[in-house]
C-alpha cells in the first residue's frame, strides 16, 4: 500500500505521519520509544500541534511557491533498520 499527498500545513503533516505509523504497525508509544521521546510528542505531531520550527518552514514553503509531498509505503522492498529495535541505554 502506498499513499502520497501534498502537505500544506500541520494538519496534513499529522495525517501522513499517522498513516505511516499505522502502515508500519506501530503504536504511538512504541514509535516514541524508538525515537527516544514520549508518546505525547508523537500525539502532538499527529494531531497537528503547532510547533514554531515547523510553522516557520511551512510559511517559507507557502511564500516561495514550493510544494512538499510525503509518501507512505509498506517498505516491503526496503531493508529493515533493526538498529531501531535495540534497547536504548
Amino acid at each position: 500500500m502506498a499513499a502520497r499527498g501534498e502537505v500544506k500545513g500541520r494538519e496534513g503533516r499529522g495525517r501522513i505521519l499517522q498513516q505511516g505509523r499505522l502502515v508500519r504497525g506501530l503504536t504511538q508509544h512504541l514509535l516514541a520509544e524508538r525515537l527516544e521521546t514520549d508518546q505525547k510528542y508523537i500525539w502532538g505531531l499527529e494531531s497537528g500541534k503547532n510547533t514554531f520550527v515547523l510553522e516557520r518552514i511551512f510559511a517559507i514553503i507557502r511564500e516561495t511557491g514550493i510544494r512538499m509531498y510525503m509518501e507512505v509505503d509498506d517498505g516491503a522492498d526496503e531493508p529493515r533498520d533493526d538498529s531501531l529495535d535495540e534497547p536504548r541505554g
